[in-house]
């Protein structure tokens, strides 16, 4: 697996970023030896800022570490570096949501005619669109977008040679 990455990230984050590349994988399909994709991540602190007129306006700061209540976003960049295409529906990317932060509901690339995006409540076991159930028969409920643990995205599209794919999602630090 080849991923580059802007900064040298220590505690949390960095620990993140091991594994976003740990959990990163295809759907059910090995491929040739050499990984087909490359990842790229950045971290970014989310601001926001009152501008003179009143209205609210997000910055970002690019960082390595985040204090408890600072919202983190995560922008993973997959770029396809094989010679061939890869099918519709192989592709499959797993990030974790890191331990000490709470997902932010609607925050995720959402899904589309060319994406699902489905989350797990319970350390990757199951995973499906909003609402995710947990629990067991009389047990189950819905679980709160904030005790999502893991975050799936599964590409519909042919990735070509050299194509490029982003995916984001936002996190609170507790």
């Amino acid at each position: 697996m080849k991923h580059t990455s802007r900064r040298s990230l220590r505690g949390p984050l960095g620990r993140c970023l091991a594994l976003v590349l740990a959990l990163s994988s295809f759907a059910g399909h090995a491929l040739a030896q050499d990984d087909p994709l490359a990842y790229r991540i950045e971290i970014f602190v989310v601001s926001h800022v009152t501008r003179d007129d009143g209205t609210r306006e997000e910055r970002y700061s690019e960082t390595t570490e985040a204090r408890p209540g600072q919202t983190v976003e995560y922008r993973i960049f997959i770029e396809n570096v094989s010679d061939t295409t890869l099918p519709a529906g192989l592709v499959q990317i797993r990030l974790p949501v890191p331990e000490g932060t709470e997902y932010v509901a609607n925050s995720a690339t959402p899904s589309s005619d060319d994406l699902l995006t489905e989350f797990s409540a319970d350390r990757g076991m199951t995973f499906s669109e909003p609402p995710v159930i947990i629990g067991d028969d009389e047990l189950r409920r819905v679980a709160e977008p904030s005790s999502y643990d893991e975050i799936r995205w599964t590409f519909f599209i042919e990735l070509e040679p050299g194509q490029e794919e982003a995916l984001v999602y936002r996190v609170i630090v507790r």
